[in-house]
């Protein structure tokens, strides 16, 4: 292959992975860590922007075949998307070596016989003019192809969000999000005099949200071998805030990985950290050990607890949940959500709340916590559990952040108060 093939097959390489129904984020952590930073940071681009822009794609691909129908591998499929992205929205690299790279790419995964198509496709959309999304109407078909995303889940926004708010959230998915930091064994004086002296630009998300870095890699900083901070977004720090546990309450955080919440508490609370996922608690005891975080680990399905009833004065579950709200910072995850995938999400989060709500003491907190913007898996599971634990009341109204144009992310809270 030519020089410069290398992130574009990485690229491609991601976008396998997600084929197979693997993750973004373990897709490239898998794929991308023999590149230099600079071929990483390119693989990341192209991978994460053809799954954010996958229509807009495919509809300048299929204007431009001379037969629209013709039936196309996967593989020649992506390595179409991965050039025509970077004609279209990356002006670093010079069209020349887009076209000269894919070409070769596609040469050596799909066939030479492939070559001269892929050339011809690229050669007219650097010529091209803007992509025809035809009149700029509001309605579910006509946003999703305008900001690539599934009609299914625009038809479902409108009617909640109105057509505004929805075309604002469509945009802000498909915005690559900041890297947002929260202090953790080092002060925020402390996190801001080290990157300062490193030159590492930073912006302040807000009085105590945190801050959102410039940097290459979250390693490299300043002050994370030593364990001066968590990578952890605004958004889930105000709905930390929100659940406001008490210095001294005895704690069991049920969905802990990655462990984020958990290195916050146990910084002022006595913390049991679990959750049911092997692979998910080396993560989070990682993450901890980093922070020097003394709370206590263990693999443990929430829905049966493993304290003993009326234990704990706080049982905090960060659901699993569709992830509605953090689509910019998972760009795959528009593509693995289906409306069948809600309703199984939200049967294993009522199983989950009723099964953890027993090792609540009386007069103790119970908060449900997730990153989606679904009423079922946020307000109406809420109400079903108080439907059916009459000991248990709302103490204040939940908390519910659309993202907003500055980068943050959803979410949703309720502090569900257990009778004394």
């Amino acid at each position: 292959m030519v020089a410069g093939t290398e992130p574009r097959e990485a690229a491609l390489g991601i976008l396998r992975a997600v084929r197979a129904d693997q993750t973004f984020d373990r897709a490239l952590d898998a794929t991308v860590p023999g590149l230099s930073d600079r071929d990483r940071k390119l693989a990341h681009e192209i991978a994460s922007g053809v799954l954010r822009q996958r229509t807009v794609l495919d509809r300048r691909i299929t204007a431009i075949l001379s037969r629209p129908n013709k039936r196309l591998s996967e593989d020649l499929r992506d390595v179409l998307r991965i050039g025509v992205y970077q004609l279209l929205y990356l002006d670093r690299v010079p069209s020349y070596a887009v076209v000269q790279s894919t070409v070769e790419l596609a040469k050596a995964v799909c066939g030479k016989q492939c070559g001269s198509l892929v050339n011809a496709v690229l050669r007219k959309t650097s010529t091209a003019g803007p992509v025809d999304f035809g009149p700029k109407t509001k309605d579910p078909e006509a946003l999703a192809t305008r900001y690539s995303h599934p009609e299914w889940l625009v038809a479902r926004w409108l009617p909640r969000f109105g057509a505004d708010r929805t075309e604002q959230l469509l945009r802000h998915n498909n915005r690559r999000p900041p890297l947002v930091i929260q202090p953790a064994a080092w002060t925020a004086d402390r996190l801001r005099a080290a990157w300062q002296e490193a030159e590492i630009a930073y912006r302040t998300m807000g009085p105590d949200l945190g801050f959102a870095v410039e940097a290459a890699r979250v390693a490299d900083l300043p002050g994370y071998r030593e364990g001066g901070f968590i990578v952890q977004d605004a958004t889930q720090r105000k709905i930390l805030e929100y659940v406001g546990a008490s210095a001294g309450d005895a704690v069991w955080d049920a969905c802990a990985a990655p462990g984020g919440k958990t290195a916050i508490l146990a910084r002022t609370c006595t913390v049991l950290a679990s959750d049911v996922s092997r692979s998910r608690m080396g993560r989070l005891c990682e993450n901890l050990r980093r922070v020097g975080s003394s709370a206590v680990v263990a693999v443990a399905d929430a829905r049966f607890p493993p304290v003993r009833p009326e234990e704990l004065d706080v049982v905090m579950i960060d659901a699993p949940c569709s992830a509605t709200g953090t689509m910019a910072r998972h760009p795959d995850a528009r593509w693995r959500l289906s409306p069948d995938r809600i309703r199984e999400l939200a049967g294993l989060q009522r199983e989950i709340l009723h099964g953890a709500a027993p090792a609540v003491r009386p007069g103790g907190l119970l908060a449900y916590l997730t990153c989606s913007l679904e009423p079922e898996e946020n307000e109406r599971q809420v109400e079903d559990f108080l439907s059916a634990h009459i000991d248990f009341h709302r103490e204040r109204d939940d908390m519910f952040v659309l993202p907003a144009g500055e980068g943050s992310d959803g979410g949703f809270g309720a502090r569900l108060r257990r009778a004394a």
